[in-house]
């Protein structure tokens, strides 16, 4: 695997660019937590909750959400969802984490934003079972996420040498 640059290396930068990604990971970082402190508030993170919040429930006398309002839900987040991933991936590459770890994190963070866009529409218009699918996409966001900010930052602030890299550093 030949990644887009190999000579940059976080590990490698001094002090002031490792301050500026270590800015970025922590607004993302809180950015995470209140998306989940809001999805909490919405839905309780139930499969009952979330149904509701896309299908409405008679208890709550709450409507199903309408096309426009998916639509342009939809609209925002498949321009800010992957550019946002993509940008952590970018960080990943730039550490010395396995070529392993950087692909199944990859393909992870951009299947579960890809199950995340589609889930509302399958919630509110085919089946409440399709919650399954937000939950599993949100937990592969989250993992990836996960995966994505500390292997950066442990390699930045903790390690002095190149971190899960077979053989002799260069």
């Amino acid at each position: 695997m030949r990644n887009f640059n190999t000579r940059f290396r976080l590990r490698d930068t001094d002090k002031q660019i490792r301050l500026v990604y270590t800015w970025f990971l922590l607004l993302m970082l809180v950015g995470f937590v209140f998306t989940f402190v809001w999805a909490h508030d919405m839905t309780e993170l139930t499969p009952k909750g979330i149904a509701q919040h896309y299908r409405g429930s008679d208890a709550n006398f709450g409507e199903p959400m309408t096309f426009g309002h998916l639509a342009e839900t939809a609209h925002f987040h498949l321009f800010t969802m992957p550019v946002v991933f993509m940008i952590l991936v970018h960080v990943l590459y730039l550490t010395m984490a396995s070529p392993t770890i950087k692909i199944v994190t990859t393909w992870a963070s951009f299947l579960g934003v890809t199950l995340d866009l589609i889930s509302p529409f399958l919630i509110t218009y085919v089946s409440p079972l399709f919650v399954i699918t937000m939950l599993t996409g949100d937990f592969l966001m989250l993992i990836s996420f996960l995966v994505m900010f500390a292997i950066p930052m442990y390699e930045m602030w903790v390690l002095n040498h190149p971190f899960m890299m077979r053989g002799d550093p260069k």
